[in-house]
């Protein structure tokens, strides 16, 4: 049997989690083109265990949809999402407004809006 050599893939053709960095040598001070690769080594699991691990996954992945579209119904999805948009531009609006507000009471009161949250019991962050 011959042994199977690593071969190269560039990295932007990888999904994320697969994507790592050439090992590098101290030797090495200039950068080159080769940074964007990474060697490409055969699975440990057996191509049948794959298959049946997809197939598996993809029957649980229409599963899935089945359920979802019975819980949708018959309610238009970009509706839903137009509607959950709307709501979040109407929620921004109102925290804008609110973090006005917030500013000038802490500067009539001479104070920081850190301390004028702390007052009002609010969190610091969103």
């Amino acid at each position: 049997m011959s042994q199977v050599q690593p071969r190269t893939v560039p990295l932007t053709d990888m999904p994320n989690e697969q994507r790592t960095s050439p090992p590098t040598t101290s030797s090495s001070t200039s950068t080159s083109s080769s940074s964007s690769y990474r060697f490409a080594t055969p699975s440990s699991t057996s191509a049948g265990a794959t298959a049946i691990s997809k197939d598996d996954r993809i029957q649980s992945l229409r599963e899935e949809v089945e359920r979802l579209r019975g819980q949708l119904g018959d309610k238009d999805p970009h509706k839903i999402v137009q509607r959950h948009i709307e709501l979040l531009h109407t929620y921004n609006e109102i925290k804008d407004g609110t973090q006005a507000l917030i500013g000038k009471y802490a500067l009539i009161t001479n104070r920081t809006i850190k301390e004028v949250h702390e007052e009002l019991e609010l969190p610091l962050t969103d």
